[in-house]
């Protein structure tokens, strides 16, 4: 891999030599690091934000009443987990931080659960299904308020278009339904 970098790179070298853009290649590596800190910043303080307010209803026992709600959907994706399992009010908050739009606070939570699933599992070196399907939904986030990347194109001084939020409630739900028969087709592997 540390090849395919450093013939990608001289090839830039080489075609802004050849081109005479040079100096704006060097340009662009030298401010390569002040932007890439302006969006940890941004970003990052978008998930600590999110996260934050993510813990508070964990701790108030919010989303414990709400995996109650969704135990009916969940049941049937997830058939090993248990109605009153802190596993499975870790699923709930992840699938309830996707359907908000906290795509990336939800990865933390995804982290979680798959450690509580990991620590039930007899045979360590193989993934379960439920971690395989809880990955898959994760990427997927089903989402029905896109306020992440609402977020970051605000950041980015991109025009807000109300227009565009029924197309991410959309394709995220269809690729939520893609990622399930995914889970479906590798479910097979485990059976």
């Amino acid at each position: 891999m540390n090849l395919i970098w450093i013939i990608i790179i001289l090839i830039c070298l080489g075609y802004g030599l050849i081109s005479g853009n040079l100096d704006k290649i060097v340009e662009a590596c030298l401010n390569t690091p002040k932007d890439t800190l302006d969006l940890l910043i941004k970003i990052g303080g978008l998930i600590i934000f999110y996260n934050g307010i993510f813990q508070i209803a964990i701790k108030s026992n919010m989303i414990k009443k709400f995996s109650k709600f969704l135990y009916p959907i969940t049941k049937h994706i997830f058939k090993d987990i248990k109605k009153d399992s802190f596993v499975h009010e870790l699923i709930s908050a992840n699938i309830i931080a996707n359907l908000l739009g906290l795509g990336i606070a939800s990865t933390p939570i995804a982290i979680k659960a798959l450690k509580e699933l990991k620590n039930e599992l007899v045979d360590k070196t193989k993934p379960s299904l439920s971690m395989v399907k809880l990955i898959l939904i994760n990427i997927a986030s089903f989402t029905l308020f896109p306020l992440s990347i609402l977020s970051i194109r605000k950041i980015y001084n991109a025009k807000i278009n109300i227009e565009l939020v029924p197309l991410f409630i959309l394709s995220s739900f269809i690729l939520t339904i893609i990622a399930l028969l995914l889970s479906k087709l590798v479910g097979r592997d485990y059976e």
